[in-house]
C-alpha cells in the first residue's frame, strides 16, 4: 500500500491550498457537463447565430453545444460530487500537464474521427473558439476524475490489503501465486480452447504459410523465424498425423501454455512486490476473464507470440531491477536475486521479440540498453541477453536468409508515415508539384502518380505502401527523400495532418479505427479452409459455443467502462501517466520498466495501421504488471 500513498499524499497534502469556491467548481462542473453530454466538438457551418456584434461570436459558438437531456441531469449530478469533493486538490503542475495532453489528444481525435482533418479545431477563428471551450470541459473533466480516484484510494485504503482473506484467494494469490496463477487462467481458457479447436487463424499468417510451402514469393516481409516455426509445426502435422489441424494446434496449444506461464510470472511477481489483491484480481480479469487474450492466446499469428515474449521480457527486467531489495523477498525470506534463470527468461523473452517481429530487435536491444543505464549493477545481464539477441539476427538474417536466398521484404514497409505524408501532398497540391519532383515520384510508384489520390487511405498505408516499388535503384530513396523534405517546405501542415491522421487513434480513447481487428474468430475468414495445400476447419460441427464466445467478446465492446479495455488508446494515457508519475517523483529508475512499453508504442505510430489493437497488444499484456511497478516502485 506504500506506493499508492505515497502517490495519494503528494497529491493531497503537499500540493494542499485553499478550496476553490463553489462557484468555481460548479462553473467548471458545468463546462464539462455541457461538452460530455453531447456532440460538442462540431464543424460551425450554419453563419452565425444572430447579427449583433460580438454577440454574435459569443451565441454562434455556444449554441453549438447542446446540454438538453435528462441523461446530462444524471451526468451533471455525479459529476457536480465529483468536482465538489475535490475542490481543494487542484495544484498539482504533472497532473494539469497531463491532463492538459489528455484533452488536447481528445478534441485531435474528434476532429480527425469526424472529418480525416483539423478542421474541428482550425478550420477558422470561431471553430476555434469552439475548440477551446471543449478543451477546457475535457480538462476540467480528466483531471477532477482523476483527482476523485485519488480521493477514493485515499478514503477507502483498507481495501488495498495484501494478503487475501479466503483459503481460496491464499492459495491463489499468496501461498502458491505461481501454481495458483496457472491453474486459474488454464481453468478460465479451457472452453475457448475447446470451442475454437485447433484456433483460428488469422489472414498473415496463412500468407506466411504460403511463402513457406512456395505459392508466393518467400521474403522477410514477416520474419523468417516465425514463418520457418510455423512451418514446422505444419509439417509435423503432415508427417506425423497426416492432418493440417493437429499442426495448428501444435502451434496455438504450445503458444496459448506459454502465454499462460507468461501471465502467471507477471502474477507471481505482483505477489512479490507486495501489490494490493485488488490490482491483481483486475490483472485476472484482463488476462483471464476478458476475451482479448483468451482468443489472441490462441490464434495462429505472429504477433501473439511476440507479445508474450514481451510481457516475459518486461517482467524480467522487472524482477531483475528489484534484485537484493529485502521488502522484496518472499515469503521464504529469499530475495529476488538478478540469478541465472532470470538472466535465462530475460534472453528468451528478448530472443523470442526478435523472432516474432521484424522491428522487434530493435524494441529488444534499446531495452536492455536503457536497462543497462538505469540499472548499471546488472549490466551482465542485460549484456549477455543484448549479446544473444545480436546474435540471433545475424544468424537469422545474415546466415540463414544467405543460405537459402530468402531477399529482404519491401524497403516500403518502414515508409508507412512518409508515404502517406507523400500521397496526401499529392491529393491535396497536385498542381504544386514540379516536374522534376513528378519524375522522381513516378520511379517511386508502379501505378501513375495521378492515381495515388484514389489509393489514399488515411488511416492505412497499405493501399499505397503496396504500389511503392519493392526494388528501387541504389540512391533512389536519397532523392525520394530530397523531394519529401521540399514538400514538406512547401506545405507543413499537409504532413503534420497525414500524420495525425495515421497516428491519432493511439492517443484517442474513442477510437473506432481498429474495432474491426479486435478479435480473430476465424480461419483466415470463415470456419474453415480448404485450398490446394490446406485442409483445416474448427473441431467442432456445432458452433453454438463458438458463437456464444464471439457475441461475448462482440458485447464486451459494448460494456460501459470495461470495453476501454479494448482500446489502444486508453493503455497509451495509462501508459503516459505511470510515466509522467514517476518523472514528477524523480523516480527515473523506475522507467526501465516502461520504456520497452513506450518503444513499442513508436513502432504501432510508425505503423501501417491506425489504432491497431494487435500491434498495441504488447502493450495491453504488460499494462497489469507496469501499474503494479510503478505504484509499488520506491
Amino acid at each position: 500500500m506504500r506506493g499508492l500513498n505515497t502517490l495519494c499524499t503528494r497529491v493531497l497534502e503537499k500540493h494542499k491550498r485553499p478550496a476553490d469556491g463553489t462557484g468555481f467548481a460548479f462553473l467548471k462542473c458545468f463546462l464539462a457537463v455541457w461538452v460530455l453530454s453531447c456532440d460538442s466538438l462540431s464543424l460551425l457551418l450554419s453563419g452565425y447565430s444572430t447579427d449583433t456584434p460580438v454577440l454574435k461570436y459569443v451565441f454562434t459558438v455556444l449554441e453549438a453545444v447542446d446540454g438538453w437531456g435528462v441523461d446530462t441531469l444524471f451526468l451533471a449530478l455525479g459529476l457536480g460530487v465529483v468536482f465538489f469533493k475535490v475542490r481543494s486538490m487542484q495544484k498539482n503542475r504533472a497532473l494539469s500537464f497531463l491532463c492538459a495532453f489528455f484533452a488536447a489528444c481528445t478534441c485531435i481525435g474528434i476532429s480527425y474521427s469526424k472529418t480525416n482533418s483539423w478542421d474541428c479545431i482550425f478550420l477558422f477563428g470561431l471553430q476555434f473558439i469552439l475548440a477551446v471551450l471543449v478543451w477546457m470541459g475535457y480538462y476540467f473533466a480528466y483531471k477532477n476524475c482523476i483527482l476523485f480516484v485519488i480521493y477514493l484510494i485515499r478514503q477507502n485504503g483498507d481495501i488495498f490489503y495484501v494478503n487475501a482473506k479466503s483459503r481460496l484467494g491464499r492459495f491463489l494469490f499468496n501461498r502458491y501465486a505461481f501454481r495458483g496463477a496457472f491453474i486459474l487462467l488454464i481453468a478460465l481458457g479451457t472452453v475457448w480452447l475447446i470451442a475454437f479447436f485447433p484456433g483460428p487463424m488469422q489472414p498473415d499468417a496463412y500468407v506466411q504459410l504460403l511463402m513457406k510451402y512456395g505459392v508466393f514469393e518467400y521474403t522477410a516481409h514477416f520474419p523468417v523465424a516465425a514463418t520457418e516455426v510455423m512451418g514446422f509445426c505444419m509439417n509435423v502435422g503432415k508427417n506425423a498425423f497426416n492432418s493440417d489441424v493437429i499442426g495448428i494446434f501444435i502451434y496455438t496449444f504450445i503458444q496459448y501454455i506459454i502465454q499462460c506461464l507468461v501471465f502467471s510470472y507477471s502474477l507471481f511477481l505482483m505477489n512479490k512486490m507486495k501489490t494490493p489483491i485488488v490490482f491483481r484480481c483486475v490483472a485476472v480479469f484482463v488476462y483471464g476473464v476478458s476475451p482479448l487474450f483468451n482468443i489472441w492466446g490462441y490464434t495462429f499469428v505472429k504477433d501473439s507470440f511476440y507479445y508474450i515474449f514481451f510481457l516475459l521480457m518486461v517482467c524480467s527486467l522487472i524482477d531483475i531491477a528489484l534484485s537484493g531489495q529485502k521488502e522484496y523477498a518472499g515469503e521464504s525470506g529469499i530475495a529476488i536475486g538478478a540469478n541465472i534463470y532470470k538472466t535465462i527468461l530475460l534472453t528468451v523473452g528478448c530472443m523470442g521479440i526478435c523472432m516474432f517481429r521484424n522491428d522487434g530487435k530493435y524494441v529488444a536491444l534499446l531495452s536492455l540498453v536503457s536497462a543497462i543505464f538505469f540499472a548499471n549493477k546488472y549490466w551482465k545481464s542485460f549484456l549477455t541477453a543484448a549479446a544473444v539477441c545480436v546474435l540471433s539476427v545475424f544468424l537469422t538474417e545474415g546466415i540463414y536468409m544467405s543460405v537459402n536466398n530468402i531477399p529482404a521484404g519491401s524497403v516500403g514497409e518502414m515508409l508507412s508515415i512518409p508515404l502517406q505524408q507523400t500521397a496526401r501532398y499529392i491529393t491535396e497540391h497536385p498542381d504544386d508539384i514540379t516536374q522534376d519532383e513528378l519524375q522522381v515520384l513516378q520511379e517511386g510508384f508502379e501505378v501513375d502518380i495521378s492515381q495515388i489520390p484514389s489509393l489514399y487511405n488515411p488511416v492505412l498505408s497499405d493501399t499505397v505502401k503496396a504500389e511503392f516499388v519493392k526494388n528501387s535503384e541504389p540512391g533512389y530513396l536519397k532523392e525520394y527523400f530530397k523531394v519529401w523534405l521540399k514538400q514538406l517546405v512547401r506545405h507543413p501542415d499537409t504532413y503534420i495532418q497525414a500524420f495525425l491522421n495515421q497516428t491519432y487513434a493511439y492517443f484517442y480513447p474513442d477510437a473506432h479505427d481498429g474495432k474491426d481487428e479486435v478479435y480473430q474468430f476465424y480461419i483466415v475468414y470463415g470456419n474453415a479452409l480448404h485450398d490446394d495445400c490446406f485442409d483445416i476447419e474448427f473441431g467442432m460441427n456445432n458452433d453454438a459455443l463458438r458463437q456464444l464466445l464471439m457475441h461475448y467478446g462482440y458485447l464486451f465492446e459494448k460494456l460501459p467502462v470495461l470495453s476501454m479495455l479494448l482500446s489502444p488508446g486508453f493503455y497509451t494515457y495509462i501508459l503516459i501517466g505511470e510515466a509522467v508519475y514517476l518523472i514528477s517523483g524523480k523516480k527515473f529508475r523506475g522507467l526501465i520498466g516502461l520504456i520497452p512499453a513506450f518503444l513499442v508504442l513508436l513502432v504501432c505510430i510508425a505503423s501501417p495501421v491506425n489504432g491497431s489493437i494487435r500491434y498495441m497488444l504488447p502493450v495491453m499484456a504488460s499494462a497489469p504488471v507496469l501499474l503494479a511497478w510503478c505504484y509499488r516502485y520506491e
